[in-house]
């Protein structure tokens, strides 16, 4: 390639990185268009011409993206490329809450003694239920202090710690405060993903990583001896293929947004697309598991989410109510683990639940029941009219307007309001609202998902490489952040799990890459 066409490159890749890149849009397009071919598009290094070389090359521009590019830099590698599809950088990192979960640093200690990364790990283990990787959580839990301390040595600071809701499957002395709280600057529960994402962005400009925004790309090159040497990407507009010396980096999040795979891999994420909303970025396609396929690589952990539930009933003191499922009965423990209801939610006949309450809990108003992801009308008329909120005088009219089993919803309902009255729920152990429902009009919402994205992906080991389907490495080849699996069991194990495997996985895939050897012949 001349000299001339990659300063025009840079130039284009050092204004996206600073102004969002407005004049790549037709690249984008074009780019989308293929992407659908991703799954079978590696291409024989023998067979291209490279129109640049980089030292190392990261395909995605979240989180793991970003602190990928960091550690490579900080290991070594002097020219570090990211090619993000989208039209900025951060991906779903960038609208998360930004939590991380991590035991034994200076911000839990304030509140927590005698937490360790083993019982973090134990946490962790029982919470997959002997699904995910033991090496893989041990890395993560081992390495998850340095994790906090590298984000506050980027300019993030935390300003609070708590725990996850009760999981009936996890010792209960496990469940203590890890997930830290991002300072946002604002009172907004979903800034602190953006906070984290900002400070990143910073170091990497500081560092001299180069961007080039709204550049998917469409395959990787593979070389028989070498592994994996580069990819076929759009970079404004024109089809380029991009050398990595030392090798490629997979950042790419998971296929939150892609049905195609929603069916093949994870029924309940395609089911919680379909009947919820989903706060991931529709980039998330699925795009670096797709190029790891191409090259042979092996899949790990598919199956689980990260489903919130939209309904609050019975998850905080003020608001009671109870959740039942078709047949009238309860389910799961209301005040639960949020991503181990949605998986209860999505094991009930025909995938339905409802939120069932009466008029003392409608009197709290709309704004307090509609939750953190936004709130309702303040009388909920406009929810009732639209149909998403039903409103019965007795119990009996409600669940015939559901079509649920009438008589088994009003001795569901009796069972509760006798238990209650003594103080307790014998049968879940639910602490919170233990209040009767006896005050109509009833009321009842569907329990649908506000979905935070999919679980599993590429296989990896430690190292994070990417693993074949025999287990074996594929030179050149890694993966961080949520394009990896393994570490997640059938449910998603709590805020903090996902920007902790960006930090932990991105900085050893970093270090990793740039330990490398250059590849014989490399320009």
């Amino acid at each position: 390639m001349s000299s001339e066409k990659k300063d025009e490159m840079k130039s284009v890749g050092r204004r996206g990185f600073l102004r969002g890149a407005s004049a790549l849009g037709a690249g984008a397009a074009i780019g989308s268009a293929l992407l659908p071919g991703c799954d079978d598009s590696s291409t024989p290094a023998s067979q291209v011409e490279w129109d640049e070389a980089w030292d190392v090359v990261i395909v995605g521009g979240g989180g793991a993206g970003l602190v990928a590019a960091l550690s490579a830099i900080e290991h070594g590698a002097e020219d570090v490329l990211i090619l993000e599809k989208g039209s900025e950088l951060g991906g779903t990192t960038a609208v998360s809450g930004g939590q991380i979960q991590a035991a034994g640093t200076s911000f839990q200690s304030a509140m927590v003694s005698g937490d360790t990364p083993e019982r973090h790990l134990e946490y962790y283990l029982q919470a997959a239920e002997g699904v995910a990787d033991e090496d893989l959580l041990r890395t993560l839990t081992e390495n998850a202090q340095a994790a906090v301390d590298f984000m506050v040595s980027k300019g993030l600071t935390y300003v609070g710690v708590y725990g996850v809701s009760p999981i009936p499957t996890v010792d209960a002395d496990l469940m203590v405060p890890r997930i830290h709280i991002p300072s946002a600057g604002g009172e907004d529960a979903l800034q602190g993903g953006a906070a984290h994402v900002s400070v990143l962005k910073d170091a990497a400009e500081a560092d001299g990583v180069e961007t080039y925004l709204e550049a998917p790309v469409l395959g990787l090159v593979k070389d028989e001896n070498e592994g994996v040497v580069g990819v076929k990407a759009m970079v404004g507009g024109v089809e380029s293929f991009l050398q990595a010396r030392l090798g490629v980096v997979l950042a790419t999040g998971g296929f939150d947004r892609n049905q195609a795979m929603n069916k093949e891999f994870s029924p309940q994420q395609m089911w919680e697309l379909e009947t919820g909303v989903c706060y991931c970025v529709p980039e998330n396609q699925g795009d670096g598991i797709k190029l790891g396929i191409s090259v042979g690589a092996g899949l790990s952990g598919l199956g689980g989410t990260i489903g919130y539930p939209g309904a609050t009933m019975g998850t905080a003191e003020e608001i009671g109510g109870i959740w039942v499922n078709r047949q009238g009965q309860r389910f799961c423990n209301e005040e639960g683990h949020y991503a181990y209801k949605m998986l209860h939610v999505f094991g009930q006949e025909r995938h339905q639940a409802w939120a069932v309450f009466d008029q003392s809990v409608a009197d709290v108003g709309g704004e307090a029941l509609g939750g953190i992801f936004g709130g309702w009308s303040a009388d909920l008329s406009a929810e009732i009219a639209s149909g998403l909120i039903s409103r019965a005088e007795t119990l009996e009219d409600l669940a015939a307007a559901l079509d649920m089993n009438a008589a088994q919803l009003a001795r569901t309902v009796a069972s509760w309001n006798e238990d209650v009255g003594e103080g307790a729920d014998p049968l879940f152990g639910r602490t919170l609202a233990l209040r009767p429902l006896e005050t109509g009009p009833f009321y009842a919402v569907p329990v649908t998902s506000v979905n935070l994205g999919s679980c599993g992906g590429l296989k990896i080991d430690t190292s994070c490489r990417v693993l074949d389907m025999e287990g074996a490495a594929i030179p050149r080849l890694y993966a961080a952040g949520m394009a990896a699996g393994g570490f997640i069991g059938p449910y998603y194990p709590g805020s903090g799990t996902a920007v902790l495997s960006t930090v932990v996985f991105g900085r050893i895939a970093g270090e990793q890459v740039a330990g490398m050897l250059p590849q014989e012949g490399s320009v």
